[in-house]
């Protein structure tokens, strides 16, 4: 069994947790480390505060899916001691043979049960598919039901985005935004997740006037599209049950997507290769969250997904952290959410192994070479006020240019080869700026386009450079 610094690095749930394991390795505080000669499982004994040391394990049973244990009071998973008996054993620590401990074996056992019967459970809901039978009555009813409480909320929030509007921005003083934001939230008692969080992202913005103009067009736009959305559902009794996968509007109202949803309505691809182009962390005060946010490529078709961890301020140091990734990642099933042109994506169950040869080049082969196309088909989804508004792409480099505008400020400019040209912008794009425009050409660019609000300009700001044998990420 193999296990590289990267992959450890990469389940860590923050860079504290890797920082204070490597400490312990150090330190030597690791004994009696032993692997299991009949199923790929490490153990060990790590000293800790107390007289008696702390035992940790990693059970790699499910290679797609290990098991981390130890008996700390952390509430991290993996803690540090787990996290630390990986690194020994990455150092090439010695590791003596032993026999699988009596309470692991048994927790092997218990665990196994319940994948049966959960594979058992899942065949009977498939069995109840095929079958085609309708949803009951009791279903259809509960659905009715809260269709009718999200529709009461809608309307409570009509009638509070009429009062922001009447009031105008620039009559809210702090006293109105207090009582506001106490207003938004009793919108978490309607079903209306989404909708309360783009209130949410308008009062944080309400001193940006561009900003929440925008978010105001945004929450008129969600709001006439939701009811519209659950008035039709309420009134087609037998598909009221039926989720909308042709768009994020269920997701925006506020459905929280379950895997086994995706499934049911084919929203998966299995044995999916995928490959990480970026990765960055954006902080979400609307909803008091982190989220860690990767820009992925699916061999198979080409197409760019977004894959997105949210880590909630209140529980973010238990959530382990999202990180960059360079192996390819092999997912036993890739589920992708209903969205636009960069659709999200989960997996779980997933394999890391290098890059074979020959997939940089299959990367770069996916590049748009035609730069006006490109542009129309970005314009096309984001002239909706619904959409997302900095869909990523891959473009084809047929030569980069620095140029100089009247002002003296430089820009970076990619063109392709029938000439058309795409302005860069942000300080990515200044970045980029140091390279050889020369060792540009031929190669791909992965972009996020935005609309500039002072130009109009349709702008692309570089996230990496894809080569044929390697990816330049400009931002982690």
């Amino acid at each position: 069994m193999k296990l590289t610094a990267s992959y450890i690095d990469s389940i860590a749930p923050n860079t504290s947790a890797i920082t204070n394991a490597k400490g312990l390795v150090r330190q030597g505080s690791f004994s009696n480390m032993m692997i299991a000669a009949d199923g790929p499982l490490i153990f060990g004994e790590c000293a800790g505060s107390g007289k008696n040391p702390y035992f940790c394990s990693m059970d790699f049973l499910d290679m797609a899916s290990p098991v981390p244990r130890c008996n700390c009071p952390s509430r991290q998973i993996p803690c540090k001691h787990v996290l630390g008996l990986l690194y020994a054993y990455a150092d090439g620590q010695k590791f003596e043979a032993g026999e699988v401990p009596q309470d692991i074996a048994d927790k092997r056992a218990k665990k196994a049960k319940r994948e049966e019967s959960k594979k058992e459970n899942s065949k009977k809901e498939s069995k109840k598919d095929t079958d085609g039978a309708p949803p009951s009555k009791a279903k259809i009813n509960a659905a009715i039901k809260r269709i009718g409480v999200q529709l009461d909320g809608i309307d409570i929030a009509q009638r509070l985005l009429s009062n922001i509007i009447q009031t105008g921005l620039a009559g809210i003083d702090a006293r109105g935004l207090s009582a506001l934001s106490a207003q938004v939230v009793g919108l978490g008692n309607y079903h209306i997740k989404g909708i309360q969080a783009a209130f949410n992202d308008l009062l944080i913005n309400i001193a940006n006037y561009p900003v929440a103009v925008e978010r105001l067009i945004y929450l008129q736009a969600l709001l006439k599209k939701a009811r519209e959305h659950s008035e039709a559902k309420r009134e087609d009794a037998e598909n009221v049950t039926v989720l909308d996968i042709t768009s994020e509007i269920e997701e925006q109202i506020g459905h929280i997507w379950k895997l086994d949803e995706l499934r049911e309505y084919g929203c998966f691809v299995d044995d999916a290769d995928i490959v990480q182009l970026s990765f960055n962390i954006v902080d979400n005060p609307a909803k008091k969250e982190f989220v860690d946010t990767g820009h992925f490529v699916c061999l198979q078709n080409g197409r760019i997904y977004v894959a997105k961890n949210y880590r909630p301020y209140r529980s973010v140091k238990h959530i382990s952290r999202a990180d960059s990734i360079f192996e390819q990642i092999t997912a036993e099933t890739l589920y992708i959410y209903p969205g636009g042109m960069n659709p999200r994506i989960r997996y779980e169950n997933h394999t890391m192994s290098a890059m074979p040869p020959g997939a940089y080049a299959v990367i770069k082969g996916f590049a748009s070479d035609d730069y006006a196309q490109a542009a129309k088909s970005v314009k096309n989804q984001i002239k909706s006020p619904l959409a997302d508004k900095n869909p990523a792409m891959l473009l084809k480099i047929s030569r980069a240019i620095l140029a100089e505008d009247g002002e003296g400020q430089r820009h970076m400019l990619i063109e392709d080869a029938k000439g058309c040209r795409q302005q860069l912008c942000g300080p990515t794009a200044d970045t980029l700026g140091l390279f050889d425009t020369n060792l540009l050409a031929e190669q791909a660019l992965l972009v996020v386009y935005e609309n500039n609000r002072e130009t109009g300009l349709l702008l692309a700001q570089p996230l990496s450079v894809i080569t044929d044998d390697r990816i330049i990420r400009l931002e982690f």
